[in-house]
């Protein structure tokens, strides 16, 4: 199943600007590395830093995976998760 996958922070909760992103603590640095760990087929993404907002599009078994790919922001990020199907 695919999903549309969007994350937004605060400008105040920035992964950039926290010590614990130089820590590789609450962050994910390599967003297409963590899908493949997790068995997730990363097939897009991207983001626009001005605004916080970063988006991608995967492809898992079920939200399980999905949820388990967002763990390390949750918390600090708003995801909003999409299911996406073909017509």
């Amino acid at each position: 199943m695919r999903f549309h996958i969007q994350n937004h922070h605060t400008p105040e909760n920035c992964g950039t600007h926290l010590e614990e992103r130089k820590e590789g603590i609450n962050s994910v640095a390599d967003w297409p590395a963590r899908c493949k760990e997790l068995g997730i087929t990363y097939l897009m993404g991207g983001s626009c830093r001005p605004q916080h907002t970063g988006f991608m599009f995967v492809e898992a078994d079920d939200m399980t995976k999905v949820t388990e790919l967002l763990r390390p922001t949750m918390g600090r990020d708003e995801c909003v998760v999409t299911p996406v199907t073909e017509r």
